[in-house]
């Protein structure tokens, strides 16, 4: 009795966890967020499990349904699998896509951690020059195939292309079969972000 009573309970507690703890992770690979803290992940993680189980309400009255189980136990464990996993995965999808889509909830501040994140989420390209605590800047375009670091690791950077710049720190054209630059937050403390033209950015 007491091993089955102990089951039951680890039972009971992956259904009330695990749907909250699907749902934290893939926000986390949608949007930077601060880190999982373990100690009270639990209470959050059946939060979200909560409202999981709250919108997926007419499915789970459907399975428990005698006739329903008996007949087609089928459809019932494809319909479990929904509830616990697949639909866990679908909320922090649904829920990012209407912060940055949706006209209504632009008028919300956006859940980013850092400013850092904020900027580069939109990936935009841009031309940049990088100062360096050494004194020394350097000029690069941030386009296709770059990559920012994002929070709690945000601050390194790499720019695709390096440009070099006159004694105006003005651009003036591609460095000779660029691969660009990595560049780490201790290296540097300021960044300026320029706007290129159109026909800048196709070029």
């Amino acid at each position: 009795m007491t091993k089955l009573l102990s089951y039951t309970e680890f039972i009971l507690f992956i259904i009330s966890v695990f749907p909250g703890l699907v749902s934290m992770h893939i926000y986390r690979l949608l949007m930077p967020a601060y880190k999982i803290d373990w100690k009270t992940v639990t209470l959050e993680a059946m939060f979200y499990s909560i409202i999981n189980f709250t919108f997926c309400f007419p499915f789970i009255a459907f399975i428990f349904n005698q006739d329903f189980q008996n007949n087609h136990y089928i459809w019932c464990y494809v319909f479990i699998m929904i509830t616990i996993v697949f639909a866990p995965i679908i909320w922090p999808i649904l829920f990012v896509l209407g912060l940055k889509k949706i006209e209504f909830f632009k008028k919300f501040q956006l859940p980013f951690p850092t400013a850092w994140d904020a900027f580069f989420d939109d990936r935009k390209s841009c031309f940049v020059i990088i100062h360096l605590k050494n004194g020394k800047k350097i000029g690069g375009y941030w386009g296709d195939g770059s990559y920012a670091t994002s929070f709690p690791l945000d601050g390194e950077l790499y720019v695709s292309h390096t440009f070099e710049l006159d004694e105006n720190h003005k651009f003036i054209k591609p460095i000779d079969d660029t691969k660009g630059f990595i560049v780490r937050k201790e290296e540097y403390y300021l960044i300026e972000f320029f706007t290129p033209n159109e026909g800048e950015a196709n070029e």
